[in-house]
């Protein structure tokens, strides 16, 4: 097989977190901008398959916040939402789970000749390395692309890539790289660079929005790790 990169989003894709990053980012906003009740500004905003600091961005606009106070008090909001989303990803919760079929999947590519796993996610690293952790996945990925490294989903593939090349010392073709995930914003930031896209119907974007995105293989979930690996051309 040619050197084959499989890039991962997280929220969605690998883990259901039961919206800790959105409980953890409520607590934030509370604890740094003293809001009252931002349950209705949240639901103004689009979370999945979107980037932290859009997000961010968009929840102090909607809440009023003038932007210069925002810029001002941005590092705090993070360094907030991360305790917090420590300590929520750190509560006992059944909701919180590895999606269907990841672990085998996850098993079955890192033991295939050529097939090297990273992260792509609009979350900040931390964030992503948090919610991860209780589940023992972030032992599969060693690099990534994430929001701490650019606000836009296209630029984060593009560098994920760079940094995949870095750890291995492999030029993986555009061709031979694949973006797995749950929203039609993976699909999309996967056709800007020219990669492959794997779309899977585990998170909160229904199937006829991702058919709708044209992936190059659509799943309901990774359980089926024989049709997973035949997708990358095993």
């Amino acid at each position: 097989m040619l050197p084959t990169l499989v890039l991962f989003d997280v929220d969605g894709t690998l883990v259901d977190t039961a919206r800790a990053g959105m409980l953890g980012l409520k607590r934030a906003f509370r604890e740094v901008f003293h809001v009252g009740d931002v349950s209705e500004v949240f639901g103004k905003v689009r979370f999945d398959g979107r980037t932290d600091p859009r997000i961010l961005a968009d929840l102090a606009r909607e809440a009023g916040i003038d932007g210069d106070h925002f810029e001002e008090r941005e590092r705090a909001l993070r360094d907030a939402y991360l305790s917090a989303l420590g300590e929520e990803m750190a509560h006992p919760n059944p909701r919180r789970r590895v999606l269907p079929g990841v672990v085998e999947t996850l098993e079955a590519l890192e033991a295939t000749d050529g097939v090297h796993l990273g992260l792509l996610t609009g979350n900040i690293e931390r964030g992503a390395r948090i919610k991860l952790a209780p589940f023992g996945l972030n032992r599969y990925f060693a690099f990534g692309g994430f929001a701490s490294d650019h606000p836009d989903r296209s630029e984060i593939a593009r560098i994920a890539r760079e940094k995949a090349v870095a750890h291995t010392g492999i030029s993986f073709e555009s061709g031979r790289v694949f973006v797995v995930g749950d929203t039609e914003l993976d699909v999309a930031c996967a056709r800007a660079q020219g990669f492959r896209a794997i779309a899977v119907a585990t998170g909160w974007t229904p199937r006829e929005r991702l058919a709708a995105s044209a992936p190059d293989a659509l799943f309901d979930d990774l359980r089926d790790v024989g049709s997973v690996l035949d997708a990358i051309g095993r």
